[in-house]
């Protein structure tokens, strides 16, 4: 959704060209502030209910909440005393398990220590003896181990160099067999060099390959069987009993899970301990905030201050929100560039005129008659200059009553300026009767029910010392608007010959039912309200009324207090002495 200050609706002039006007963000904002300004009562309203709730808020309430028995109850106190009973036992009970196992584990290294010594001792007699199983058992182990490394060398490298490693192993280095092997072994490379000296392949080059090769198997074989016979002594050997090594051992596992079970309920005690107080803490806040509340005593004059100014900015806001949400008119440039329409003039309060009080004419006028302001004036200037012969408009707006007075002081203006002038109320309230203070019956009910004639229902107002206007009222009861709008097509061009200006107050309804094209011109002059008549309604509405057929001439805006006019049944019983007949060309 696009927001309100970007839009700007196309409108279309007589000569066809589009307006778009764009309306700045401030302009459209300052506009909407000036239009929220403009209803101190809706803004007094919000003010005052803002203002009593903001002191009920903020000095009875809280008196009424300082009060004993308006206090909130604080829950009772969470008992940590016999936490703290329950906390000692369970320290009790973990230091208990603490020390039986620390005794346990003394005793168990004491057994540990006296188990060692004996079997150092029994060691060192083995030794003396040479009954030692378990160094023995070591010396084989590591001599085995050391031959199948030796072994797997000459397996994946049959060489000379890894026959002599075999038979450098502790256990053939000194076997005679051994050492004949090795000085052949020695020998052969020699002869073996001599011949890698010179070159080529020779026979006995690979005669002495084959017999190193055999020598070295002689060597694998001789430490195979002492491989062989190493493990079968280790074989023999039996292990030392397991009884042996866990004679004395002291068992602690079920002391170590007492004491990891006292342990677990102290840090129960403590964790609950910990939640209670927190609790307690809490309501001490809770408690010293009452306390505070009840003992605040705000100034009065401070919170008066706080109470207005909160109550004006919601105010104020409130009704700025509203006017953002539907924005009405501002001023004449507004209504310009948004609708696209002319605005003829502006229609304002004015200081009563010293000349005009001096006569009694003058003062037994409409007191809403003005024909010398500057608003109608220019108004009738716009209408006027393309109309020098013949002078027919059409009066509606927002508000009836303010369309009234509009036509009447259109009319008037017509008549100073030596037109003769008609103007046809169509208005349901009979607003330009009430506003040329005649009757309100006979009229175009009247007509329209054949009890009467256009003469029998024209009626002379004055509107200065000398200056007076043709009237003819609508009458009461009601009547259908395709009706009125055939009237006025059958007989317009008739009351045309006999006036220079027609000035027609109508609804919008009747307007819409075709009345343009029913009288000799289809100008129409609406009126509007600033701050009042909302900016999207009347775009509908004119939008509505040019369907229908009417040429819009312009907008007038209305600036001034809205006039208070009798109702027709007042008018009905006040019957005006300076109501006349009308003139007999009226109805020839």
């Amino acid at each position: 959704m696009r927001p309100p200050f970007a839009f700007c609706p196309v409108v279309r002039t007589r000569s066809g060209t589009d307006l778009r006007r764009a309306i700045s963000r401030q302009a459209w904002l300052a506009n909407r502030a000036r239009n929220a300004l403009h209803r101190p009562a809706f803004i007094g309203a919000i003010s005052v209910a803002t203002f009593v709730t903001a002191i009920v808020s903020m000095i009875v309430v809280p008196r009424m909440q300082s009060r004993p028995e308006a206090s909130v109850p604080v829950a009772p106190r969470p008992d940590t005393m016999s936490l703290l009973v329950n906390i000692g036992t369970a320290r009790l009970r973990a230091r208990e398990a603490d020390s039986t196992l620390l005794a346990a584990r003394t005793e168990a290294l004491e057994v540990a220590r006296k188990r060692a010594e004996d079997s150092l001792a029994t060691a060192r007699m083995m030794d003396s003896l040479g009954l030692n199983p378990v160094a023995t058992r070591d010396s084989l182990t590591r001599h085995i181990a050391a031959v199948d490394r030796a072994l797997a060398r000459a397996e994946q490298a049959p060489l000379p160099s890894s026959y002599r490693a075999v038979a450098d192993l502790p256990d053939l280095r000194g076997h005679p067999r051994v050492l004949a092997l090795v000085d052949s072994l020695d020998d052969i490379e020699r002869e073996r060099e001599a011949f890698g000296a010179i070159g080529g392949v020779d026979p006995v080059f690979v005669a002495l390959t084959t017999r190193a090769s055999e020598i070295g198997r002689g060597i694998i074989a001789l430490a195979t069987q002492r491989r062989a016979a190493a493990a079968a002594e280790l074989a023999a050997m039996q292990p030392m009993p397991a009884a042996f090594f866990q004679a004395g051992q002291v068992d602690t596992l079920p002391l170590l899970a007492v004491r990891d079970s006292a342990a677990g309920a102290v840090q129960e005690v403590e964790a609950e301990l910990a939640r209670r107080r927190q609790q307690a803490m809490a309501l001490d806040r809770e408690e010293e905030r009452l306390r505070e509340l009840a003992n605040a005593v705000p100034p009065p004059l401070a919170l008066l201050a706080a109470a207005f100014v909160l109550s004006a900015v919601f105010g104020f806001g409130t009704a700025l929100f509203r006017e953002l949400r539907n924005p009405r008119v501002a001023n004449a440039q507004e209504l310009e560039r948004y609708h696209g329409v002319r605005v003829l003039s502006t229609v304002e309060n004015t200081e009563p005129s010293v000349e005009r009080g001096r006569r009694e004419a003058d003062r037994a006028a409409p007191p809403y008659f003005d024909p010398g302001a500057e608003g109608y004036q220019l108004a009738y200037l716009a209408l006027a200059t393309d109309h020098p012969a013949l002078l027919t408009v059409t009066v509606t707006g927002d508000d009836p009553v303010i369309a009234a007075v509009l036509a009447c002081n259109l009319a008037a203006v017509a008549a100073d300026e030596a037109r003769s002038t008609l103007v046809v109320d169509l208005d349901p309230r009979s607003s330009a009767s009430a506003t040329l203070r005649t009757r309100a019956a006979p009229g175009i009910a009247d007509v329209l029910a054949g009890r009467a004639e256009w003469p029998d229902v024209t009626v002379q107002a004055r509107v200065g010392r000398d200056k007076s206007v043709d009237l003819v009222p609508r009458g009461l009861g009601s009547f259908a608007a395709k009706d009125v709008v055939a009237l006025l097509a059958r007989d317009g061009a008739r009351l045309s010959r006999y006036y220079d200006a027609v000035v027609v107050l109508s609804s919008p309804e009747i307007i819409l039912a075709g009345l343009p094209a029913a009288l000799p011109s289809s100008d129409l002059v609406y009126s509007a309200q600033p701050a009042l008549t909302p900016l999207r309604a009347l775009r509908a509405e004119l939008d509505q009324l040019r369907l229908a057929g009417a040429e819009l001439r312009g907008v007038v805006l209305w600036d001034a207090e809205r006039p208070l006019l009798a109702t027709p049944r007042e008018l009905t019983g006040k019957a005006r002495d300076r109501s006349e007949p009308a003139p007999a060309t009226a109805g020839a």
